[in-house]
């Protein structure tokens, strides 16, 4: 068995990023099973973490094609 990831699940690479969703559950006596789901997507390049708070696939997707690498951003 391999190592649990503190990144999260796997998700889509979107241009030279890798995105994760970091699934947490949280206590709610108002829901009908006693707990409720937040989901926090990641942008990651090589392993270092890139951008952190997203609520959605769609934005994280927007974000990470939008990232420009530095070394692009000298040459212009």
């Amino acid at each position: 068995m391999g190592k649990p990831s503190s990144k999260g699940k796997y998700v889509v690479k979107a241009g030279l990023n890798d995105i994760y969703v970091l699934a947490t559950s949280k206590p709610d006596t108002t829901k009908k099973h006693g707990y409720s789901m937040t989901y926090d997507f990641r942008i990651y390049k090589n392993g270092k973490l890139i951008e952190k708070g997203l609520k959605s696939r769609d934005a994280a997707v927007a974000k990470a094609l939008t990232i420009v690498p530095s070394k692009q951003k000298q040459k212009a």
